[in-house]
């Protein structure tokens, strides 16, 4: 229930929280920051594993996405709906993150020292002789179908385990006054993790005398191994906190009662139903266009900076330590930002802060297709000012693009976000939820890169294809910002009467 109490100037923009749920937000802190190490962890090791592949390379990143990621997440969220009708909410928290750790465990000292072995070479061989250049990605990805299998899980860490499971567990025991207060605290966990991710990388990267571990003569196999026992331990401390969480934290009966009732709203609905239910309301239609904006916004330059980071490192680990280091940057730079999140969204309202991720998107964009278009032209420039090369210059314009957009994401996108949902009545939350965190996130990819997939096939290459990529970049953005204000002005009228949103029922003939 929220106080009236009015905080102190110092403790409304820094620690905006009563004593009584203290204990709460603290918890929810550590899990948050647990699961984004895990993750930020994961997802250099992914991206690496995939780009220093043999017969692999950028390219087949948006084949990934489209023919990997994409089933994969709907399989995942038809499992997750699955679930939830036979188990209470704790239950699938730890049936799912168990999973993941299983086949973690199992990639590491199965699937990925017996990778040669397991690939399929002589296929890959023998689809190189009849089809084009332009789907060497797609060979790529059947023919190293293990690694591509881990960047598929690895990917859905996020979309599963942050998007759906944690922050649905929040959402469920936090009302708007609240989040508005506490949303903001929880991010900077998010923000932090980063820096802990990327510098547990970096440590981890290097070879540590542990006797149990299997013995190979290259270090990167070494690598492979200690970071996804770091994962797991990280995982298990995950299910840990959670439990503790449950037992410890949420004392009162209406809190555990959120948490350990079964999601009966989802059980008659499907995923086509799901995303009928977005298509049919106001209020959820912009969010999903804000969420499809950014993934799609990421995706578009991801792969191009990828491809530049693949010609520049030769050295799967000298490309991990390039990648832990950016990651340390991003949680840099995410909370400095997520620090004055609350003083945003409470003072500046959540239209001004939402719309700070695509601005800032937009200007960076601008200055990464400069360098890459104008690289001969800077030549002079960048090696007097920075001493460097304009191809090297190139890629660490991509990094820093990389740095910013995604610090971007972390310290306002993510926790605006998941305010939007709130004035929404439970059904619409659950079901619209679902739908936009389980599907919207690789629907925005899969649509990043099946524009790439046309551009590489009809082009043959990945660099040929950067100024139409450009083009479409630019419109999604314009659609971002439009769909942010449209949203923002609901919000606004519905928080401010402070009525929940009713989005009307599917079987609702008027609509």
């Amino acid at each position: 229930m929220e106080k009236s109490k009015v905080f102190g100037a110092l403790r409304s923009v820094f620690l905006p929280v009563h004593r009584f749920e203290l204990k709460k937000v603290v918890s929810l802190f550590f899990l948050l920051f647990l699961i984004c190490v895990s993750y930020d962890v994961l997802r250099n090791l992914k991206d690496v594993v995939i780009l220093t592949a043999k017969h692999s390379g950028a390219e087949v990143i948006p084949f990934i996405k489209v023919w990997g990621i994409f089933p994969a997440a709907i399989g995942a969220t038809w499992l997750y709906i699955r679930l939830n009708r036979y188990f209470d909410k704790t239950a699938v928290f730890y049936i799912i993150i168990s999973s993941f750790l299983i086949y973690f465990f199992v990639f590491a000292f199965f699937l990925y020292p017996n990778s040669e072995k397991l690939h399929l070479h002589a296929l890959g061989n023998w689809l190189s002789t009849i089809l084009p250049e332009g789907f060497h990605g797609l060979i790529a990805l059947v023919r190293n179908w293990v690694f591509t299998s881990f960047y598929i899980v690895s990917e859905l860490w996020a979309t599963l385990i942050l998007g759906v499971l944690y922050w649905g567990f929040v959402n469920d025991v936090t009302d708007v006054g609240e989040a508005k207060r506490t949303y903001g605290i929880l991010n900077i966990g998010s923000n932090i993790a980063p820096i802990l991710g990327g510098l547990l990388g970096l440590i981890f990267s290097k070879p540590f005398a542990i006797s149990f571990l299997p013995t190979n003569e290259y270090p990167w196999s070494q690598t492979i191994y200690q970071l996804i026992l770091l994962v797991i331990v990280l995982g298990i401390a995950c299910m840990g906190l959670y439990a503790w969480i449950n037992r410890y934290v949420l004392t009162s009966k209406e809190e555990k009662d959120t948490c350990l009732i079964k999601q009966e709203v989802k059980k008659h609905l499907s995923i086509r139903e799901s995303i009928k239910y977005i298509l049919r309301s106001r209020y959820l239609v912009p969010l999903a266009i804000i969420f499809l904006g950014y993934n799609i916004s990421i995706n578009l330059t991801d792969v191009l900076w990828k491809a530049q980071l693949k010609s520049l490192f030769k050295d799967p680990n000298l490309m991990l330590e390039h990648m832990n280091k950016i990651t340390m940057g991003i949680g840099v730079l995410a909370t400095f930002g997520a620090l004055f999140f609350s003083v945003l969204i409470t003072r500046l309202g959540w239209t001004f802060t939402a719309v700070i991720t695509p601005v800032i998107m937009t200007f960076v964009a601008v200055g990464f297709f400069t360098f890459m278009f104008c690289a001969d032209s800077l030549a002079a420039f960048s090696a007097t000012v920075f001493g460097l090369a304009p191809f090297t210059m190139v890629a660490y314009c991509g990094s820093l693009q990389n740095c910013l957009s995604k610090a971007c994401k972390y310290s306002v996108f993510d926790a605006s976000k998941e305010i939007a949902f709130l004035p929404l009545n439970s059904e619409s939350k659950i079901k619209g939820k679902a739908a936009i965190d389980g599907l919207g996130s690789s629907l925005g990819k899969s649509g990043s890169s099946l524009v790439y997939q046309v551009f590489i096939i009809l082009m043959g290459s990945i660099s040929l294809s950067a100024p139409f990529v450009a083009v479409i970049l630019f419109v999604i953005l314009i659609a971002w910002v439009i769909s942010t204000f449209y949203l923002g002005k609901q919000f606004k009228e519905m928080t401010t009467v402070e009525k929940p949103i009713i989005v009307q029922s599917l079987s609702d003939s008027n609509l």
